[in-house]
């Protein structure tokens, strides 16, 4: 169990810029992961600004992890899990962690936790200045956006770090949403 906090910064990216810093940043390590979003069939954990997730990482690594919001920044509970105890997450809706089952149970009461979408992304990921700045390609319910995100521990020198950056590299700033936002907008236009 790990419980973190992080506040992030981003912007879209088009294709040709999403190409342009996969040429630069070839040498930086990249991988492939796939969330599994959570919630009620009401979305109670949305309206509460909760995310659930199984994350599943290359080499079959497991993460179960609940997100909220605290002020400007996110804290996340990540649990690692089993394949069959996301398998059985997935069909019967009862959560693998008696932690996270305990910080959520009085929003969901007895309503049934289902799978509603999942969401992949390439990503390539490196320390940069005072974090970690990470160049995605994202795909969902059969689109692809492209994404820079820098995640840091503190929102003042985050954010300067995250706009000398944008500047540096030359890229248009674009506002863009959490990627689950922008899934779930694709979602509801479904």
């Amino acid at each position: 169990m790990a419980d973190k906090l992080e506040v992030s910064f981003r912007t879209l990216l088009t294709k040709s810029e999403y190409n342009k810093l996969c040429k630069l940043y070839s040498d930086k390590p990249s991988n492939l992961q796939t969330n599994y979003y959570f919630d009620t069939t009401r979305y109670t954990l949305k309206a509460a600004e909760v995310v659930l997730r199984v994350r599943i990482r290359e080499g079959n690594r497991y993460e179960l992890a609940l997100r909220r919001k605290k002020g400007y920044n996110k804290v996340e509970i990540i649990n690692e899990i089993t394949e069959e105890q996301f398998k059985k997450f997935l069909e019967t809706g009862d959560i693998p962690s008696l932690e996270i089952k305990a910080e959520i149970g009085e929003l969901v009461k007895e309503q049934k936790i289902i799978n509603y979408m999942s969401l992949s992304t390439f990503r390539i990921f490196f320390p940069h200045k005072h974090g970690v700045l990470a160049i995605d390609k994202c795909e969902y319910l059969g689109q692809i956006d492209y994404e820079l995100e820098f995640q840091a521990t503190t929102r003042d020198q985050g954010k300067r770090d995250f706009v000398e950056t944008v500047k540096e590299l030359g890229i248009s700033y674009k506002v863009a949403e959490t990627k689950i936002k922008r899934a779930y907008n694709a979602l509801k236009r479904l």
